[in-house]
């Protein structure tokens, strides 16, 4: 590290040799000096492409803004991509146990529509059936579902076939195929 510059020189005292001063002090100074500056440009620089980009994202945001998209859903959106699985939970649940203790609803979703336990159960046993039915998997009523319920899956799960059935459209090579079955017949 360098020496500090003097501001008055130093009168030797009586019988002792005057200080000979420091000639690379200022020339030391100086480099230091030329050293920040050049910095002192980079981030300058480095700070107006910094403005510019946040510009162009500003302006996407404006863009999203006009379909409907608030900026602080979309943010939020980016910043829970940033975050680890384990920091989203502990985010959650501790924003759950405030609400408890403020008497707030904590997002217990099963209370949505105000259904009993029974109710609940045939939805969600429907909506199992349509959804594996819609994946093309067999007709297995996961083990969760009650067996009381096993109809309301079969009923979600057929539902869903039928409607991936109807939307089947035969392909040529199909609809030659049926007509040399019926001329085989």
């Amino acid at each position: 590290m360098a020496r500090q510059l003097k501001s008055e020189p130093e009168t030797p005292e009586a019988g002792s040799s005057p200080q000979i001063p420091n000639a690379n002090e200022e020339a030391n100074f100086l480099s230091h000096l030329n050293k920040l500056r050049t910095q002192q440009n980079r981030v300058a620089i480095k700070k107006a492409e910094l403005d510019a980009e946040r510009s162009v994202m500003n302006d996407m945001f404006n863009e999203a803004k006009g379909d409907g998209f608030k900026r602080k859903e979309l943010q939020a959106i980016l910043d829970d991509g940033k975050a680890s699985v384990r920091d989203l939970v502990a985010e959650e649940e501790r924003r759950a146990k405030l609400r408890r203790w403020a008497g707030l609803p904590a997002g217990a979703q099963p209370d949505l529509f105000g259904l009993g336990d029974g109710a609940r159960d045939a939805v969600d046993a429907d909506a199992e059936g349509y959804a594996m039915g819609r994946r093309g998997e067999d007709e297995v009523p996961p083990d969760w579902v009650s067996p009381a319920h096993h109809p309301d899956f079969s009923q979600g799960w057929r539902r869903a076939q039928t409607e991936m059935a109807a939307a089947y459209a035969k392909t040529p090579d199909a609809a030659n195929d049926a007509s040399e079955q019926e001329a085989a017949a």
